[in-house]
């Protein structure tokens, strides 16, 4: 969402921004790879003609209902510059500083603890 609103701050059409957003989360190869061993290609097929169809569909909705005032709402809230309720733990220093090798630290219990936190907020 960040990305999205910085490119909506700078005058990016909220539809573009929202379809770019959603096409960089959706649109990897690696997924397509894991969705092929885990379930198969005929799933990883739809996957692959669905997305598409996905991303045209949510932005014509956007263009449909995202008009006036809406829109306006929206550009004042981006300007505003406020981190989102998801988007806290972006500036979170996960990171464990310490006495040890890269390996000692990571098994260390603030290491653990790191490493839990940072797949939550994943």
């Amino acid at each position: 969402m960040a990305l999205a609103r910085s490119l909506f701050r700078k005058g990016a059409h909220f539809t573009a921004a929202m379809a770019f957003e959603i096409a960089s989360a959706n649109l990897v190869i690696e997924l397509g790879i894991i969705l092929t061993v885990l379930m198969g290609w005929q799933f990883t097929l739809a996957e692959f003609i669905g997305r598409p169809v996905m991303i045209i569909a949510i932005a014509l909705g956007f263009r449909w209902w995202m008009r006036g005032r809406i829109l306006e709402t929206a550009r004042h809230q981006a300007y505003k510059g406020l981190a989102g309720s998801m988007e806290g733990h972006a500036a979170m220093d996960t990171s464990v500083h310490g006495e040890g090798s890269f390996w000692q630290r990571l098994r260390s219990r603030d290491g653990l603890t790191a490493v839990a936190q940072y797949f939550v907020m994943d």
